[in-house]
């Protein structure tokens, strides 16, 4: 009998969008405010549609040890719509929303269980009566957690399929608090076929089996460190007991970040063009609205432009004005100006400096490859590729011959840009 479940967490329910200023419109800034309790409606709509068998949640529901009213009710009545479709909702608690913590008085449906803190406890998931697995869990107490909490779990021989329900750091990831640390080997001792976890902010499948391991992720990027997509997974496990994590993007804004090369524009409205332009097709593209930072780059006659007063101010807020007004919209957060002055790369060539012999050196290596007498460069990128070091950074099959002019021009923007002096 084969199984299906959601499994979310990091929820931070009515937590703000950061580095968002104040000229955010009334339309945008309420967007942004109400983001993370749309994606939870979201991710509930995702379990009703596929029809799961359980949705659990790893922890941190809430921004806060002290939870607000308007986010307790909303993650009550998206427990409550899964409830009333027979889907039971199994949460522990995190750091950000320990049960030491503050809740209002807000009854949660009979379907939706709270692992408590004390030890660890199991819950099952049944079908017309029938236990399709069962799910181990528990909650944080307090905030700072650094007991290894998943030296607890235990299955108990007799079951179909084996949860574990963790927030947790594994293996110590930089830039998380180490709250209840543990490692891939603890996990495995568990006896769990999956493990969903929660605490990383990136998603990601840790083990892929024996155990399955992995964490969700945050369902809504808050900041403009969460731009990648944000979602949950829809987990199905067949008869054989094989197991099929899918990521869902359930984000509703999304943080991106663009770049744009300058080379090549000559005008005041075709920068505007290029940016406006860019963000609009980044919010099609992710087919949701965007919050974009965007940075410009390269070498072009718009560089005297950027560097003038108020100049980079004008264009922040034109681009505001004209483009991603539309719903979804794309919000121009932020532009920072990365561009460099124009070169003459011919009365560059001719200069008896360092750059000058850099460049002719590039020219020289262009025209060998165009005349079929590259033998030196491929000689020179094999001894490379011999080094122990580099062939971990470079890792895959070396480059054609016609992907070395691409080489060469990529390196002669380097070279220029660490030597040119004019910069």
């Amino acid at each position: 009998m084969g199984l299906r479940f959601v499994h979310t967490g990091d929820l931070h329910l009515d937590s703000p969008f950061l580095g968002i200023g104040q000229a955010a419109p009334e339309r945008v800034a309420n967007a942004l405010r109400d983001a993370t309790l749309r994606s939870w409606d979201r991710i509930v709509g995702l379990a009703l549609d596929q029809h799961v068998n359980a949705v659990v949640v790893a922890g941190d529901v809430f921004e806060g040890a002290n939870r607000t009213l308007r986010a307790q009710i909303a993650f009550r009545d998206g427990l409550e719509r899964l409830a009333r479709e027979r889907i039971p909702s199994f949460v522990v608690t995190g750091n950000h929303d320990p049960l030491s913590g503050w809740e209002p008085a807000v009854a949660w449906p009979e379907l939706g269980h709270r692992f408590g803190a004390d030890e660890v406890t199991s819950r099952p998931i049944l079908r017309d009566g029938t236990e399709l697995a069962r799910i181990h869990g528990i909650s944080y107490a307090v905030r700072d957690v650094t007991r290894n909490l998943a030296a607890d779990f235990r299955r108990t021989g007799d079951e179909t399929f084996a949860i574990g329900l963790l927030h947790a750091n594994v293996g110590g990831q930089a830039g998380h608090q180490n709250y209840a640390p543990c490692s891939l080997s603890d996990l495995a001792a568990s006896g769990m076929d999956y493990w969903a976890l929660g605490h990383i902010h990136r998603h990601g499948i840790l083990r892929a089996a024996d155990p399955t391991v992995v964490y969700c992720g945050n369902p809504q990027g808050r900041d403009p460190g969460e731009a990648d997509p944000r979602g949950c997974y829809l987990v199905d496990v067949d008869e054989r007991g094989r197991i099929r994590p899918e990521f869902r993007p359930m984000d509703v804004v999304r943080w991106q970040r663009l770049t744009i090369a300058i080379d090549g524009i000559t005008t005041d409205d075709g920068l505007i063009q290029a940016v406006g332009g860019a963000v609009e097709a980044a919010a099609d593209a992710a087919g949701r609205s965007i919050v974009a930072l965007v940075t410009l780059t390269g070498r072009g006659p718009m560089h005297a432009s950027l560097e003038r007063a108020g100049f980079l101010t004008d264009l922040h807020q034109l681009v505001r004005e004209r483009f991603g007004v539309g719903d979804p919209f794309a919000w121009l957060d932020s532009i920072r100006n990365e561009t460099r002055p124009s070169i003459d790369l011919g009365a560059r060539r001719e200069a008896g400096d360092l750059l000058g012999e850099a460049l002719r050196e590039f020219g020289r290596s262009r025209a060998a490859v165009r005349d079929g007498q590259e033998a030196d460069l491929h000689d020179l990128l094999a001894d490379l590729y011999e080094q122990p070091r580099v062939r971990r950074v470079l890792a895959g099959a070396r480059p054609a011959t016609t992907d070395l002019l691409a080489l060469l021009d990529s390196a002669e923007a380097r070279v220029i840009d660490q030597l040119d002096d004019a910069g």
